[in-house]
């Protein structure tokens, strides 16, 4: 260990004197590198901070990689989801189709019913059909015991357990 030593110099009346006056006081020297070792430590610097780049990038290309993956399964998930959907829509849009077509056959029968129903009226001449049931089956009015009259209790339906025959 160095020890610091230091030098005083006063003027005036009673003062110590010291042995060398132009003395400098102790400085540690201090040693410049030499050209060899600047370019030594920045060959060295250089090294390192490539090391620290190259590890950065490294660490990128695995980042990357890894949301490259993510990306890619995230976009397959869209495209299943998107075929999907298009098959849902294309399901709904046929049925949808043969619900028309089924409601158009519908309405065809109707208007098909109505106009039977009415050349079956038009046809059917009542007056006929009671002179033939008078004379020829013997058929008459109902006489007034003959008539039942029921009250309704409010439900206005029916159950049918076997088939008409």
């Amino acid at each position: 260990m160095q020890q610091l030593q230091t030098y005083y110099y006063n003027q005036g009346n009673a003062v110590r004197k010291e042995a060398n006056p132009y003395a400098q006081p102790y400085r540690p020297v201090r040693v410049l590198p030499t050209r060899e070792q600047r370019e030594r430590e920045k060959r060295e610097d250089a090294i390192r901070r490539q090391k620290i780049t190259d590890r950065k990038r490294a660490a990128a290309l695995r980042k990357n990689r890894l949301l490259t993956g993510y990306m890619i399964v995230a976009v397959m998930l869209t495209c299943v989801m998107l075929v999907g959907y298009v098959t849902l829509q294309t399901n709904v849009t046929t049925r949808m189709s043969r619900i028309a077509d089924l409601e158009n056959e519908l309405s065809t029968l109707n208007a098909d019913n109505s106009a039977a129903e009415s050349r079956i009226a038009t046809t059917t001449n009542l007056t006929d059909i009671k002179d033939k049931a008078i004379n020829d089956l013997g058929m008459v009015y109902a006489t007034s015991g003959q008539i039942v009259y029921y009250s309704v209790d409010g439900s206005d339906y029916m159950s049918q357990y076997q088939d008409i025959p």
